[in-house]
């Protein structure tokens, strides 16, 4: 939802919020700057949205097998069903693969995923 601001307005939401007024804001001038003000808040919110697969990365340095395992099935699980998550899952995974804090097996655990992963974008 795209806002445009006239000229006009800006001077006026300018001199308002300044407190240089050279003239009264009528109540229509009023209502396009608060219709104006609740766009812009508005989108603001919907540029800081966050994958949702971020919240469960903490599970990738868990010493506790099953739920290293379980985290690593959910995060291959999303990158196959979401195309647009797909690049920055297999990043992560590939970047904690080549961990040299992690086990052998939970490396390979990983990179059996990537295969699966990258199994299903060239089919």
């Amino acid at each position: 939802m795209s806002v445009s601001v006239s000229s006009s307005m800006l001077k006026i939401l300018k001199s308002f919020l300044l407190g240089q007024k050279d003239r009264d804001i009528t109540p229509s001038e009023a209502e396009k700057i608060q219709k104006a003000s609740y766009a812009l808040n508005n989108a603001e919110i919907k540029k800081r949205f966050t994958p949702p697969y971020l919240s469960m990365l903490s599970g990738l340095d868990s010493l506790d097998k099953q739920l290293f395992e379980a985290t690593v099935y959910y995060l291959t699980q999303i990158a196959i069903k979401k195309n647009k998550y797909q690049e920055d899952i297999l990043k992560i995974l590939q970047e904690k693969s080549t961990s040299k804090e992690l086990n052998a097996e939970f490396k390979e655990y990983i990179k059996q995923n990537i295969q699966k992963i990258s199994l299903k974008n060239n089919l």
